[in-house]
């Protein structure tokens, strides 16, 4: 049974957004924002992952993961200041590249991950400051499990990966995009954080239920990146934010009763 303390999380949650959007500009009801989110976290994460990976695969994609970023699963990543993530991506041999875009759909664009030999002396993470830090910061560790996943397989092909706060679902169907946010979410909860807020969200029920993933997953967010949604951004960004949080809390809830990751 999802805890009772849970209930109306999730909507909690979208009212503190859309308090402001009268002063923000067009934002959806709360109605057609809950609507969206359950339906979010209503999705098969378990066969999604499945459909790409067996228990060994993604047991050894880890293992040589861990090869380049040896405190994967183990550490919090936790910085988001762009000096740190740029000195990491030097190590990496990326270049990073950080710069605000605010266009007319600027919140959803978080960045993009370019491996071009003919065009790149070395692969290029782009990212999107005008997004909140904590939003940018998982961008870069996406584009990282890009080049991680380049790395495994050897390849320097023409490749570009786009990285945006609304396309959850489309991504569940691209192995690249899967495994990628298997890093940023690995980064994020690594294992013994993911055991003590989602060690028993391993019922059917219970993982489909958004007001409980919110109420697990927003107070660790708030302490380790300072995220909260109090109207600080565009309802948008906010409402791209806590859809992004729900995602990562479904893949992790995955990883961890599916795999033992």
């Amino acid at each position: 049974m999802p805890d009772s303390r849970s209930t109306g999380v999730l909507k909690g949650a979208i009212n503190d957004i859309l308090k402001v959007a009268h002063t923000r500009g067009r934002a959806p009801s709360v109605h057609e924002a809950e609507t969206d989110l359950r339906a979010l976290a209503g999705l098969d994460y378990d066969a999604a992952v499945k459909k790409h990976f067996d228990r060994t695969q993604l047991k050894q994609m880890l293992k040589e993961m861990r090869k380049t970023l040896p405190t994967l699963n183990r550490e919090i990543y936790r910085t988001t200041d762009i000096r740190s993530l740029a000195q990491i991506a030097k190590n990496l041999g990326v270049v990073l590249q950080a710069h605000a875009f605010s266009g007319s759909d600027g919140a959803a664009f978080r960045g993009f991950y370019v491996n071009e030999a003919e065009v790149l002396k070395r692969p290029l993470i782009w990212v999107n400051t005008a997004a909140h830090p904590a939003a940018a910061a998982a961008a870069f560790w996406h584009e990282i499990g890009h080049h991680l996943t380049n790395r495994i397989h050897g390849t320097r092909r023409q490749s570009i990966s786009l990285s945006s706060g609304a396309n959850y679902r489309d991504n569940l169907g691209n192995p690249k995009e899967v495994a990628a946010d298997i890093v940023r979410v690995l980064g994020g909860y690594p294992q013994p954080i993911a055991k003590r807020l989602f060690g028993r969200l391993d019922g059917e029920a219970s993982s489909k239920d958004a007001d409980l993933l919110v109420a697990k997953a927003m107070p660790h967010v708030r302490s380790v990146m300072g995220l909260t949604f109090r109207g600080q951004r565009s309802p948008r960004e906010d409402l791209y934010l806590l859809g992004g949080l729900i995602h990562t809390a479904k893949l992790r809830t995955t990883l961890l009763s599916e795999y033992g990751i």
